[in-house]
């Protein structure tokens, strides 16, 4: 009879713990933006990234996930050329053409509830 609610106790707590497990540290509850450099510089080799960052309850990056994103270039299309546009990886990678100006990335990501514009200044 003990052995028996011992073992039912343990299948309880695993059950529990599995549970929290994937709500609090496997779970998207929001999505950041990393942009590496903060800007370009105007000439024809400097490169630019942004990548989404899936952050789970804890507030850290949220292990073995990505967060799908559309990437779409509003304004200053003709400053830069895309060199990888990674949209199930949440990925853009830019490369400037040489000229100075604005360039508006408008982000959605499928974890976010509105789009998210980064703004990249080309020097």
């Amino acid at each position: 009879m003990i052995k028996t609610q011992i073992f039912i106790f343990i299948i309880l707590v695993i059950i529990i713990l599995a549970t929290c497990v994937y709500y609090f540290i496997f779970n998207i509850y929001e999505v950041t933006y990393s942009v590496r450099p903060k800007h370009l510089v105007a000439d024809s080799q400097s490169t630019l990234s942004i990548c989404t960052i899936p952050i789970n309850a804890l507030g850290i990056q949220v292990p073995f996930r990505y967060a799908p994103a559309n990437f779409q270039i509003v304004e200053g299309r003709n400053l830069i050329i895309v060199i990888e546009r990674n949209n199930r990886k949440g990925k853009l990678i830019l490369r400037a053409k040489g000229k100075s100006g604005i360039v508006l990335v408008q982000v959605n990501s499928d974890y976010s509830l509105f789009p998210s514009t980064i703004t990249i200044l080309l020097k």
